[in-house]
């Protein structure tokens, strides 16, 4: 169909301040092959297994894309996957034990490879008394093992969970619970081209979480207020005593990922050339050091 487009106002406008016409010309502007695969990602490409690819950290990816895995076959009822979604099959973000042996058993399952964050994942179900199939969407548990792999907040290791103000940490079923795809892949956006979005609802891409000075003040509490570079004690001085984020992602909150340090020290962290310590912060570091 053939489209006629108008610029009535635009050329008025035009005219009224007397500006030369220029030359450009309207065509159409086509994807790139990245551009294609996103697009793709976002309802879910069908693959082999062994498409599928590791990378950093153990990490899945699809072409250079994070991507989450599953099998849209769940052989689940539309009401369980509907209401009790956990009681069908899970979704996988790392490379683990559960897909290792997938590959070692020859399972050719109808995979898909999809970058949506909402959590929704467009699956088929079967009923089991009659047979009818059909598709919707469902509301995926993870893996548990791809947790364990990953250590997703101390999963597998307890002594890698964050302390709650109560002093108690959480429990694994409380991480496989509480486990958020947009947090997750935000995480471990800079492992990839893309970094993805958050929900709208949420803060913004890598930008501190509205609690961060409750979790920077717990956690230089815990260090004693001392850095855990230089050990200088800056009980009578807190702000000169900051908590880094390790790898750079500052929604990254996890306790292996917090280190508290000096003001100085901070500086002297990679890709922080752009922090600038005052004199008077710089004096009072000094002068703790001895």
């Amino acid at each position: 169909m053939k489209l006629s487009v108008s610029f009535h106002a635009l050329t008025a406008q035009r005219q009224r301040i007397k500006a030369p016409i220029s030359n450009w010309e309207l065509k159409a502007e086509y994807l790139s092959p990245r551009e294609i695969i996103l697009a793709d990602l976002e309802t879910g490409i069908d693959i082999q297994l062994d498409e599928l690819e590791t990378s950093t950290g153990g990490l899945l990816s699809y072409r250079g894309e994070q991507v989450l895995l599953y099998i849209r076959d769940t052989g689940a009822s539309k009401w369980v996957l509907e209401n009790e979604p956990e009681k069908s099959r899970k979704f996988h973000v790392a490379e683990c034990r559960t897909l290792d042996a997938m590959r070692q058993q020859g399972r050719f399952e109808r995979y898909v490879v999809i970058s949506g964050n909402d959590g929704v994942f467009p699956v088929d179900w079967k009923d089991p008394d009659t047979g009818e199939r059909g598709s919707t969407e469902a509301e995926l548990k993870v893996c548990k093992n791809c947790l364990k792999a990953l250590d997703w907040l101390g999963y597998e290791n307890s002594e890698n969970r964050e302390v709650s103000g109560d002093g108690t940490k959480m429990t694994r079923r409380e991480i496989f619970q509480s486990f958020d795809i947009s947090d997750f892949l935000l995480s471990y956006s800079t492992f990839f081209h893309q970094k993805p979005s958050r929900k709208a609802s949420e803060a913004e891409l890598n930008s501190y979480v509205p609690n961060w000075s409750k979790i920077s003040t717990q956690r230089r509490k815990q260090a004693k207020w001392c850095c855990e570079k230089c050990n200088v004690d800056l009980k009578h001085a807190p702000s000169a005593l900051h908590c880094h984020h390790r790898n750079g992602v500052v929604t990254d909150n996890r306790a292996v990922n917090l280190e508290v340090l000096c003001a100085l020290c901070h500086a002297d962290q990679p890709n922080h050339g752009h922090m600038k310590v005052n004199a008077k912060t710089k004096a009072t570091i000094l002068k703790a050091r001895g």
